[in-house]
């Protein structure tokens, strides 16, 4: 059992998710401060610290403005303007939380997504999550590597060392043998491809 992304070439076909479009998040933009009527800025995006979009929006009370340029494959570029209205629902404690209104069907949301020339939720995508994408494999390896990291002091390429420092003994052995059992599995798994196909 190897390192991240062994298991890849047991995965079928693979389909953009969530996690592959640019997302604005509406709790993000409440903790910075950005929701505040009047507030002007630019939303970035970046990878491997290259930028790979940038927008620019401004705030009113009861909407957000984006302005950004779109691009289908290599074709020109357009601009795009997006009124995106907000709603609010009291909190149990006092204040009140944002949501965005989905621009395409009207229902409250947190995480709008640009997989196409517009900010829309995922449902209206049909975008799924990652982990909706991932095999029964890949679950059981992501699971291990994530058990992994929490219960190791140094963990890497499917090894662990050392019980982390402040975890009781009694925590550490229930979670290794929780790993132990992810591990298992997932060389059950393997020997039906290795050997049946």
């Amino acid at each position: 059992m190897g390192g991240r992304g062994s298991g890849e070439w047991l995965r079928v076909g693979n389909k953009t998710t969530l996690e592959d479009t640019k997302r604005i998040d509406i709790r993000y933009m409440n903790r910075q401060g950005l929701l505040k009527p009047g507030a002007v800025g630019t939303l970035k995006w970046s990878c491997g610290g290259k930028q790979k979009g940038l927008i620019n929006f401004q705030c009113q009370s009861e909407y957000l403005q984006l302005s950004y340029r779109y691009r289908e494959h290599d074709r020109e570029w357009q601009p795009i303007e997006q009124r995106i209205r907000f709603d609010r629902t009291p909190c149990h404690y006092g204040g009140e939380r944002f949501w965005f209104l989905c621009p395409g069907c009207h229902r409250r949301i947190a995480v709008l997504c640009c997989n196409g020339p517009l900010f829309l939720c995922r449902q209206c995508y049909q975008l799924p999550y990652n982990s909706q994408q991932q095999r029964l494999m890949d679950r059981l390896i992501s699971q291990k590597h994530e058990l992994g990291n929490r219960i190791f002091i140094r963990y890497e390429n499917g090894k662990g060392w050392g019980k982390k420092k402040g975890m009781h003994w009694k925590t550490f052995n229930r979670l290794h043998a929780q790993y132990i059992e992810l591990e298992l599995q997932w060389w059950a798994h393997a020997e039906k491809y290795i050997f049946h196909y």
